[in-house]
């Protein structure tokens, strides 16, 4: 089986991107079959001609697509068995979306994708530029998927606006 490891996010340095190759090509050496798939628009050409000399240098020409700016995020989610999120964000939009799919999600032990994972339950968090711990989270969430998957889908639809709408009318309506 193919395991599809996807990455929602402006390309940039602070995005890590060249992190989440290094996970890549981590799995792949452990003899797993994994793809990457990179969504975002480039924001740093320096930066993306790196990724591409990383990606030619450490032979991950057939494993790993950037894609570019899409509008077709969801579609895009419904090919991924995972979201990862390597960089500092205050609150994972990106993560968001992949709850909302059903795609657990892999995220750095800082801020607020730490407690996004923590609250939502869907996916694990691993130590910020850590491979090594990024791979065993990544295996980890393999194995418990559906369940986080599910953990995901039920955060995504208790932090939906009409869910704050109903729960901010009933608090209103219990003070008059």
């Amino acid at each position: 089986m193919t395991l599809v490891i996807g990455h929602i996010a402006l390309v940039q340095r602070s995005k890590k991107q060249d992190f989440v190759l290094d996970v890549i090509r981590r799995l792949r050496q452990e003899g797993l079959d994994v793809i990457g798939l990179f969504a975002g628009e480039t924001r740093e050409k320096d930066y993306m001609k790196e990724l591409e000399e990383k990606i030619t240098q450490k032979g991950l020409s057939d494993s790993v697509l950037f894609l570019g700016r899409r509008n077709d995020i969801a579609d895009l989610l419904k090919m991924m068995d995972i979201l990862i999120i390597p960089s500092f964000e205050g609150f994972p939009l990106a993560g968001l979306e992949a709850a909302a799919a059903g795609v657990p999600v892999a995220a750095c032990d800082t801020a607020g994708a730490r407690e996004f994972i923590e609250v939502g339950g869907g996916g694990l968090i691993f130590k910020g530029d850590d491979v090594a711990d990024a791979v065993s989270r990544i295996k980890e969430i393999m194995l418990r998927k559906k369940a986080m998957a599910e953990k995901g889908k039920k955060f995504a639809e208790k932090s939906a606006i009409n869910h704050y709408e109903e729960r901010i009318e009933e608090i209103f309506q219990s003070v008059i």
